[in-house]
């Protein structure tokens, strides 16, 4: 981002000014290749802060609308394609990108390990700052397309993409609900322990390296600790986490966060950073089906 102020209450104000500052100027294109008889799949387009031109993914059913939304927002990785979900056959699907991954890399090209700690010691250089634009951007873009009516609109998201859809739903009260896979602990505390996993363990790494550079990583990350922006989620949450992680959501930050939460449904597994795998993807899927009006 080109500026960033240090206090967490100010980050928010200016992404939120550059925001409004930045037309979306949407384009979709209709894609024959994944479209299907029961839904038409779009390339869509749309810029953000900074000069970046994003890309998403955009299913609408073919049935009569006003349709439901579910916002995949992405996690940390480079290439995100079309998710599966049952749900697109009666809701509009939109996988989201932020700037640096595949298809939204005209001007910068996020390399993993590296994005999360690219221009780490100053606020004002750190590269992953301009995902959370990317993120409230994504249901800008959501709400000002003309293709489809929107009614209802849940996000869900796992590690990266979590900690993204909560604090999306903190800046947009008319999200409904938020499906939030082990969150990363970016920003808190916990991600700096010593000895994590991968993609936690790049701080660690950094550290290691820049020792002196603590106090700057500290404070550059400090406006996206999720529990700044959990008690102002006041959609209903599905949270998971695993009993084991330490590398994306350590369970007693995931504790801390599901207390935070105001409205939080938290399950805890017995296993690591993959938070449930297929045992909660079946209760996710049934939550998000509720949340979305769409059991008739």
């Amino acid at each position: 981002m080109t500026s960033t102020p240090s206090s967490p209450a100010a980050f928010w104000e200016q992404t939120e000014a550059q925001l409004a500052e930045t037309d979306p100027n949407i384009a979709l294109e209709h894609d024959a290749f994944y479209s299907q008889p029961e839904w038409d799949v779009y390339r869509m387009r749309y810029d953000t802060t900074d000069g970046h031109r994003l890309f998403a993914w955009f299913s609408v059913p073919k049935s009569g609308g006003p349709f439901p939304a579910l916002v995949r927002i992405p996690d940390y990785a480079s290439v995100h394609d079309i998710i599966y979900t049952p749900l697109r056959h009666r809701a509009v699907v939109m996988n989201a990108t932020h700037r640096g991954q595949r298809n939204s890399d005209a001007l910068m090209q996020a390399t993993y390990p590296g994005l999360l700690t690219e221009g780490i010691d100053h606020p004002h250089t750190y590269a992953l700052l301009g995902a959370y634009a990317d993120a409230l951007r994504a249901l800008d873009a959501l709400a000002t397309q003309n293709l489809a009516q929107i009614s209802t609109v849940a996000l869900t998201g796992a590690g990266l993409g979590a900690a993204l859809a909560l604090a999306a739903a903190a800046r947009r009260p008319n999200v409904a609900a938020v499906a939030a896979d082990t969150p990363m602990a970016l920003g808190h505390p916990a991600a700096l322990q010593p000895g994590l996993g991968y993609p936690l363990g790049e701080l660690g790494d950094y550290l290691r390296a820049y020792p002196e550079r603590r106090e700057a990583v500290t404070e550059t990350l400090s406006p996206l600790n999720p529990l700044r922006t959990a008690p102002s989620v006041s959609a209903p949450v599905l949270m998971s986490a695993g009993r084991f992680d330490r590398s994306l959501c350590p369970l007693p930050f995931a504790e801390e966060l599901a207390v935070a939460l105001p409205n939080c449904d938290f399950r805890v597994y017995d296993g690591a950073a993959e938070g449930g795998g297929h045992e909660h993807a079946v209760v996710r899927g049934a939550w998000l089906t509720e949340k979305l009006d769409l059991n008739a």
